[in-house]
């Protein structure tokens, strides 16, 4: 290397979690230490010291500061920086902690920062024109003025300058309320930079390759112009040089000394990836040293000599070496001058230590600060008794007085390199993320743990993997990014968990695998049911998804969101807190969901029937129903009265109460016997062993006792009450564990075969004395009838000469107590309906085939039965009944809803009417003041076209998001997302891309009505503004989410090609899944192989037509015809022969020197 030459010190490159780097927007380097800052478009503010040559550099600090991209980083004094974004500006401290913020509104960003000379105030002005001085010592607001709503440079001295958009510098006195001292145009653009430097002021921008040179105290005429090899983007205004950076990558320095017109010794050029270019400069103050990043998240560092100097307020340790150090010690303490502002403090020795300090902290041991609590016990938040908002429960005497253990012990623990250990059994050693197996091709490889492995895991009562709680990870790309395939083989689709009340994912699945249930649903949705919220058509819309997606991850948004608008349903507390939780176990909570789902079809499902007289059940209490007869009776006078009704499940008695129960209640009611011989009868039938049969025997006819009146006696009496089921279900039969006391003891486990005391040392701590089942459940049992009594019977014992129904086992939900590394959890296993031997497990997303030993045996203490669903072998009658339903009630969405499109709406809208225009402006409201949309409905030639699946059309949504994301951030800057953002439909558009006469015009223009609180409008990305998706109010035809989803179901069920940029998260959003073969996305069709930037939409419209889309607010039929106009272009190219890798080729290149901005896009 050439003495004095400048050369690539160091590269550094930071991956955003997922080996992607987010392009680097801001760079400085402190004055008065060896700090530099960087600031990228994700808003993180990450801080460096340097290393060694050739090596990274060390990072000291990195916080998320902002959600908008971090624009001007301007170092003050006292070890602490001022940050602009886009909505705030901020003083950051070194150490990370932020010391006072300002923020703007949403639609006024703020556009530029500079800080004073004497850094005690800054001026900030936003895109709206609005200036304000703020005073960084008293961290409040100086002074406000209207300054130019176009300045994209900013710099403060005793003036502010600013440049603008036109090429005009402004020169604004703070002292006299901002007013203008001198203006003038210096460029033929917008400015891009300046450069202050005595009464000399530096401007650059435009297409000049010149930097103009204007006297501060008079802008009249430019002093001279500085040649530039290049174009000129960004100055920087050092002690001797002129800092350049320019357009096209490489910068170099011009001598103050010689007024700019001589080269100086400085001259960096990195070597740019593929399409990347400079985004960020810096110099150091002591000029030796350069910074530039690119967009693709590289920092190059460059340097004149092997150990620089970043700036001029430190001394470097050649100068007090560490020799010195020892010698300034050696001599004494009174040999150091602590006058002298070059000693530091560090050459004052300390004694040497033979043991760690307590200040040391090893790297290899994890420490519990800040590590969260266990979870509470089920059986503590089932005996909760409120009083007051604070909640009471026995202690379980589990641990120490007032004391809690702590929770998982890898809850640190942050998913590295897109393979988490734990999850390599299920992911076969793959990344989760779609972008990084595109980016490095990871393939699966063996998992390292062996079958025996496993089952030793197993038997040391650990929750095997496939058991435990399902999380999705997320990427910088959305959920959308995370590969569900991972975790799934068959052709059985699961559904994510992410999202609230999703405990009913496996109620879900049961339902789904009930066929005659599943056709009931279907048949109802495709009817013209008026009812917004219908459970039953959200039902038949799910299963119809998970019939038609052949094994992709589907989930219930749409379904839950209508559960929760149930006032029956939050009524009975099946829905969770806005925390995620609930006061009684998820088990006892699917048991009353189902009960309640299935009373809300068979209401729903009604105007199915065929035959509706009174006399005939309702066609689901057939399948699920059990028919029971109530008798009670005053033990007194011997009045009784009986009733028949129908239940959808028959709740099991626990164990320990078979036997003994009805006895003992018996005595209590005659009131004749004492304590003692109740006591007595009680023990008795303790010490009755029970099976699981009579254990469902013996639930059939319950006994009970409550006080009630007497009609005959006038009176309260202790009434006697019967319940006995009288008549099976047609079709299933659920069966409903109770719930077993945290507390169960060994005397009481052992007199019950199903039960067993937990004594095992494999539990956990947050397990101990947890009682657990202990049985197999029976694959088929036989229901036998004699005598009016109902018995549960092996199947071997089935004889021929009495009513008897056979069922065979089908389902089993089951809770998983893994308490140590989550909350409860549902889990599902199913007989597979192609093999009846095989079982299919359905653990949220997750779907493996397991065995039949897995599902049905009960061994283990974190697993516990919550319904078991049984199948009855004949049911020739039922099967003729919905075999009727299905043919007058066919699942088939009519087109009526395309060719007369009407709304359950429209009513409660004319009121609306009257009015409008005064509140809306024209370019708002719909055509004509009427209030129907841009569609067109589809004509009956186009309604056949469709029902043949000859129709194509382009599709386009916009969306606003309904909750924030739920994230935590640690100290270390990164962010982990525990709930993304839940986006909501509002507006769904379709245009006919048919080539017909009305080939781009509408069909389907729907604004979605929305009653829950809207968080963000996004008002910029969707076009929706504040009353557009309320009823009474919004200036558009509304539609309700289901009839705007049947619309998309029936152009999914007819085969319909659907056109679209973006289209897989258009369809999340959505809810629906749409086979791959009908979808043509334009941001994969011009997505090329070797770049992961994708090509946006307006990018793809400009390039082949020359117009702009989207210059105000986004447009749903707007974007739907540019989509269609850019997918004829491609079909067009193929057609020709063109290839399509050159055009891609030639997009990027465009794309990259314009900076993927369009001429009319402000800079």
């Amino acid at each position: 290397m050439e003495e004095g030459g400048w050369f690539e010190y160091t590269q550094n490159w930071e991956a955003a979690g997922d080996d992607l780097a987010w392009p680097i927007l801001a760079v400085a380097v402190r004055t008065d230490s060896e700090l530099i800052y960087t600031g990228d478009s994700s808003g993180q503010l990450t801080t460096y010291t340097l290393n060694a040559p050739g090596e990274a550099l060390d990072r000291q600090t990195s916080i998320k500061c902002a959600q908008a991209p971090v624009r001007r980083i301007l170092p003050l004094q006292s070890s602490c920086a001022f940050v602009q974004t886009d909505d705030i500006v901020q003083v950051v401290a070194d150490s990370g902690l932020r010391q006072c913020k300002w923020e703007t509104s949403l639609n006024d960003a703020f556009v530029g920062a500079a800080i004073s000379t004497n850094g005690t105030e800054a001026f900030v002005c936003t895109s709206a024109g609005s200036g304000t001085l703020l005073d960084l010592e008293t961290e409040k607001i100086a002074r406000r003025a209207t300054v130019e709503a176009s300045a994209c440079a900013v710099q403060f001295t005793r003036e502010v300058m600013l440049g603008t958009a036109d090429g005009m510098l402004a020169v604004r006195d703070p002292r006299a309320a901002f007013s203008i001292v001198q203006s003038a145009t210096v460029c033929s653009g917008a400015v891009s930079d300046m450069a202050v430097r005595d009464h000399n002021v530096y401007v650059c921008g435009g297409q000049q390759h010149t930097v103009q040179i204007y006297d501060v105290r008079k802008l009249a005429q430019p002093v001279r112009a500085v040649e530039c090899d290049g174009q000129p983007t960004r100055l920087w205004a050092a002690e001797s040089n002129l800092w350049i950076s320019h357009e096209e990558g490489f910068v170099d320095t011009r001598s103050f000394a010689s007024e700019c017109q001589t080269m100086g010794t400085a001259y960096v050029e990195p070597e740019l990836q593929d399409y990347a270019f400079i985004s960020a400069f810096a110099a150091a103050p002591s000029e030796r040293m350069a910074l530039v990043a690119d967009t693709t998240g590289v920092l190059y560092v460059w340097a004149d000599c092997e150990e620089p100097l970043l700036s001029t307020g430190c001394v470097p340790d050649v100068q007090i070496g560490l020799n010195d150090m020892g010698q300034c010690w050696a001599a004494g303490a009174d040999t150091l001058s602590f006058d002298d502002e070059h000693i530091s403090l560090s050459c004052v020795d300390i004694p040497h230590a033979h043991e760690p300090l307590l200040s040391c902290m090893d790297a290899d041991v994890e420490y519990d600060v800040g590590r969260p609590v266990s979870y509470v016990d089920a059986g503590v938040l089932s005996s909760l008794k409120m009083m007051d908002n604070v909640g009471y429960a026995p202690n379980p005497r589990k641990a120490r007085r007032n004391q809690q253990p702590f929770g998982a012990h890898n809850w640190r623990f942050k998913w590295r390199d897109g393979v988490k250990d734990d999850d390599r059994e299920l992911t076969q050693g793959r990344s989760k993320f779609l972008s990084q197996q595109r980016r490095y091709g990871h393939t699966p490889h063996a998992s390292g743990r062996s079958k025996a492995a496993l089952a030793q895991r197993a038997a040391e009562g650990n929750v095997p993997k496939h058991l435990q709680l399902m999380q999705i990870e997320y990427s910088r790309f959305g959920v959308e990014d995370f590969d569900f395939s991972l975790y799934n083989t068959t052709k059985w689709s699961g559904l994510e968990g992410n999202i609230s009340n999703t405990y009913a994912n496996a109620l879900l699945q049961v339902l789904y695998f009930s066929p005659e249930f599943r056709q009931l649903t279907l048949s109802h949705c495709a009817t013209n049911c008026p009812d917004a919220n219908c459970l039953t058509c959200q039902l038949g819309l799910l299963f119809r998804m998970l019939g038609t997606a052949q094994g992709a991850s589907c989930h219930a948004t749409q379904l839950l969101q209508v559960l929760a608008q149930r006032p029956e349903a939050t009524a009975l507390g099946l829905l969770e807190d806005s925390h995620g939780n609930v006061m009684i176990t998820y088990a006892v909570l699917a048991q009353r969901l189902m009960r309640f789902v299935l009373e809300q079809a068979s209401n729903e499902c009604r105007r199915l029937e065929i035959d509706s007289t009174n006399q005939q059940p309702r066609i689901v209490e057939r399948v699920f129903g059990v028919t029971q007869q109530s008798t009670t009776e005053c033990p007194v006078c011997h009045a009784a009265n009986s009733r028949e009704s129908h239940v959808f499940a028959i709740d099991l008695e626990s164990p320990l109460s078979v036997g003994s129960s009805s006895g003992l209640a018996a005595v209590l009611a005659g009131g004749s016997a004492s304590v003692r011989r109740a006591e007595s009868m009680a023990r008795n039938g303790r010490n009755q062993k029970v099976g699981f049969l009579e254990l469902v025997s013996s639930s059939l006819v319950r006994h009970d006792t409550q006080r009630a009146w007497c009609a005959s006696c006038k009176k309260f009496q202790l009434l006697n009450t019967e319940k006995r089921v009288s008549n099976m279900p047609e079709a299933y039969l659920a069966l409903n564990f109770p719930p077993l006391s945290s507390t169960l003891d060994s005397a009481s486990a052992a007199s019950s075969p199903l039960l067993n005391a937990s004594t095992s040392a494999a539990k956990s701590a947050a397990a101990e004395n947890a009682g657990s089942w202990q049985m197999t459940l029976p694959t088929a049992f036989a229901l036998q009838m004699s005598d009016s009594e109902m018995q549960a019977l092996p199947v071997d014992e089935m004889e021929g000469n009495r009513a008897q129904s056979r069922f065979d086992l089908v389902a089993i939900v089951s809770s998983i107590r893994d308490t140590r590394r989550g909350p409860e959890h549902l889990v599902v296993h199913v007989r597979d309906p192609n093999d009846s031997a095989a079982w299919l497990l359905f653990n949220d997303f997750l779907v493996q085939r397991v065995s039949e030993e897995s599902a049905t045996v009960f061994n283990d203490w974190w697993r516990t039965p919550s319904i078991a669903v049984y199948a009855k072998a004949e049911s020739q009658s039922l099967q003729g009944a919905i075999q009727t339903i299905a043919h007058y009630h066919p699942y088939k969405i009519s087109t009526r809803i395309l060719t007369v499109p009407r709304s359950t709406l429209d009513s409660q809208q004319q009121s609306a009417t009257a009015g409008m225009s005064q509140r809306w402006n024209s370019n708002r409201s719909s055509s004509n003041g009427r209030m129907r949309n841009a569609a067109v409905p589809l004509t009956k030639f186009e309604a056949e076209q469709l029902e043949h699946g000859e129709f194509q059309c382009a599709l386009d949504a916009e969306f606003v998001v309904l909750e924030d994301a739920r994230m935590e951030v640690f100290s270390d800057g990164t962010r982990q997302v525990h709930r993304p953002a839940v986006h909501g439909l509002a507006r769904l558009s379709a245009v006919r891309a048919n080539g017909s006469d009305l080939h781009g015009v509408p069909f389907i223009d729907d604004y979605v009505a929305i009653s829950r609180p809207v968080f963000d409008l996004a008002t910029q990305y969707s076009g929706i503004h504040a009353g557009d998706l309320t009823v009474g109010v919004s200036p558009y035809k509304l539609s309700t989410m289901k009839e705007v989803y049947k619309k998309l179901r029936l152009l999914i069920d007819s085969n319909c090609i659907i056109i679209g940029h973006g289209l897989k998260h258009d369809f999340r959003v959505c809810n629906i899944v749409v086979p791959l073969h009908l979808q043509k996305d334009t941001m994969l069709l011009y997505q090329s192989p070797s770049h992961i930037r994708p090509v946006s939409l307006r990018f793809l419209y400009w390039y082949f037509s020359r117009k702009s889309i989207q210059t105000r607010e986004h447009s749903s039929v707007e974007d739907a015809q540019a989509t269609l106009k850019v997918y004829e272009s491609y079909v067009q190219c193929v057609a020709e022969g063109k290839s399509v890798e050159t055009v891609l080729d030639d997009i990027y290149a465009v794309g990259s020197s314009m900076s993927w901005k369009l001429p009319d896009q402000k800079i």
